[in-house]
């Protein structure tokens, strides 16, 4: 067995659910991995862990291996996984790939492809062989037999990016002070992430330049509390939330494209009332919260003020349906003109909302945020509530704070956050990289060498370099928990601008139960290439 499917074999043994403890073992066992390693022995200095202060106590694991310049290539990857419930009855092989292979012959026997999977000796499967061990191995094996090189190779490896991100936000401060200390040139960052597989292209190897943009606007909706039996002289928060959401779900102008990509319309992933008991009241809170991707620089605030505009027709579509359902009650003897609520479209972003709690509270906001800041912590640290959840009942606390008695819709944003970026933006040349990739890619292995602008999916790729950290922290104002709780680090980001490449295996079905790496991929292709991009850096 090679030493890179043995590394692969250590590692996918070991449990590591993103956003739990577990990952805690996963990190200490990396960090073992690195100090039985007899170049760290020698050089204890040049390893280590970083909490950044992580509430789970989950570390980015490092460790440099200097060549004889400061040029230097990162090798990054996530050692946390998804939770391993998909398997069913096959939970106790999850982490064993040789005895789950046995047994899921037996469940997929009448899937003619699945079938062909666990009978091909190339295909290595278990939870987070694919997504992404695989990727961590071959970066601690190149970590491990790089020799007498020119280029330093700066081992990294985060926790939770299936989740917030946390351990890539924390690495970014980090990178940072290993630049500072060590007196590092970064060239290149190589994530080692599996690619995106089409089993109608196994000869196309992909390689991502960039990442795409993710927010998710956080839309509540105030009504004005009533009885059901006398709707009329209230306004449902939950009908004003879903006009909003019938508005933007699917529309197309909330899509954007850069550099020949585009990207998918948007989506809602949260929808619902704020009630916690029945009565028969209508709802006086409703929030959604819309999953929207963008590509291109500035794209983001363009999105973020269309909702603004989105939000203003939906409320003016809701008051035009009131009132006219308002003259027929009117007409039938239910209600007299002096009930007819006078509610002008009102909408607001989160900082505005924030600018009238501080008219309410005057010297007293800053102890009441503190206040408001240690519950919100308390609740998240507990479990009781996720960053969606925070987000939303912040908003909520904020409106009630503010005084406001009026209808109106608030936009925030929740966690998490991630920026667009493409290498095509920075203002560097690293054709010498690609030429490196397509040497042994295509000239080696035949691969049909295919090199992406963006990710088309969520990855720790989007954190490497930001082109305006000013406008990034603008936008950040919006979002709907406080900073303390999350935060991106963008000034360090920005005085980095790490070109990156997104560069790993072919996998397949990953996330669920027949996830799996190929073995061709992580023993020789994968890893001769990143041999090849340190040559050249």
């Amino acid at each position: 067995m090679s030493e890179i499917r043995e590394l692969l074999y250590e590692l996918v043994s070991v449990q590591s659910d993103t956003g739990t403890k577990l990952e805690v073992a996963m990190g200490e066992k990396i960090f073992d991995i690195i100090r039985r390693n007899e170049y760290f022995a020698k050089h204890p200095e040049l390893c280590g862990m970083e909490s950044g202060g992580d509430f789970l106590g989950r570390s980015v694991v490092w460790a440099l291996k200097k060549g004889s310049t400061n040029r230097t290539v990162i090798l990054s990857g996530h050692y946390d996984a998804v939770e391993i419930d998909s398997y069913g009855e096959l939970k106790p092989y999850a982490l064993k790939p040789d005895e789950l292979k046995e047994r899921l012959k037996e469940v997929v026997r009448s899937d003619n492809a699945a079938l062909a999977a666990t009978e091909d000796d190339n295909w290595l499967f278990g939870r987070g062989a694919a997504d992404m061990k695989a990727g961590i191995a071959i970066n601690l094996h190149t970590l491990f037999t790089t020799e007498n090189a020119e280029a330093s190779v700066l081992f990294a490896a985060v926790c939770d990016e299936e989740n917030l991100s946390a351990g890539c936000r924390t690495m970014m401060p980090l990178l940072s002070e290993l630049r500072r200390r060590f007196g590092l040139d970064y060239r290149l960052c190589v994530v080692t992430e599996p690619q995106l597989s089409s089993p109608d292209e196994p000869n196309k190897f992909s390689v991502y330049c960039g990442g795409t943009g993710k927010m998710l606007p956080m839309i509540m909706a105030k009504g004005k509390l009533a009885h059901c039996a006398q709707n009329i002289e209230g306004l449902n928060a939950a009908y004003m939330l879903a006009e909003a959401v019938r508005n933007i779900e699917l529309n197309p102008e909330l899509m954007s494209d850069d550099l020949g990509i585009s990207t998918q319309s948007p989506s809602f992933q949260i929808m619902k009332d704020m009630k916690t008991t029945y009565d028969v009241s209508m709802p006086e809170y409703a929030v959604g919260c819309a999953n929207i991707l963008f590509l291109g620089e500035g794209r983001q605030r363009e999105i973020m003020a269309k909702l603004r505009d989105i939000c203003l027709d939906s409320f003016k579509n809701v008051m035009t349906r009131y009132n006219a359902t308002f003259e027929i009650c009117k007409d039938k003897g239910l209600v007299t003109e002096s009930l007819r609520l006078k509610a002008e479209p009102v909408v607001m972003s989160f900082s505005e909302l924030c600018g009238k709690v501080k008219e309410v509270k005057g010297e007293g906001y800053v102890e009441f945020i503190k206040e408001k800041e240690a519950e919100l912590a308390e609740k998240i640290n507990s479990g009781e509530l996720n960053m969606q959840q925070a987000a939303a009942a912040h908003i909520r606390t904020m409106i009630e704070a503010s005084l406001i008695d009026y209808p109106a819709f608030v936009i925030g944003m929740a966690p998490p956050y991630y920026p667009a970026n493409s290498n095509e933006h920075l203002d560097c040349d690293i054709s010498v990289f690609e030429d490196a990739v397509r040497e042994v890619v295509t000239g080696r292995y035949g691969y049909e060498l295919d090199m992406m602008p963006y990710l088309p999916g969520m990855a720790d790729i989007s954190y490497m370099s930001c082109t305006n950290p000013a406008a990034e922290k603008t936008l950040m104002e919006q979002l709907s928990v406080p900073r303390s709780l999350y935060d991106i680090p963008f000034d360090d980001i920005a005085a980095l601008n790490i070109p990156c490449y997104n560069l790993g295996p072919h996998s397949g079905n990953v996330h669920q139960m027949l996830e799996r790496v190929w073995l061709p991929d992580v023993e020789k292709v994968v890893p001769e290439t990143i041999a090849k991009i340190i040559e050249r850096a």
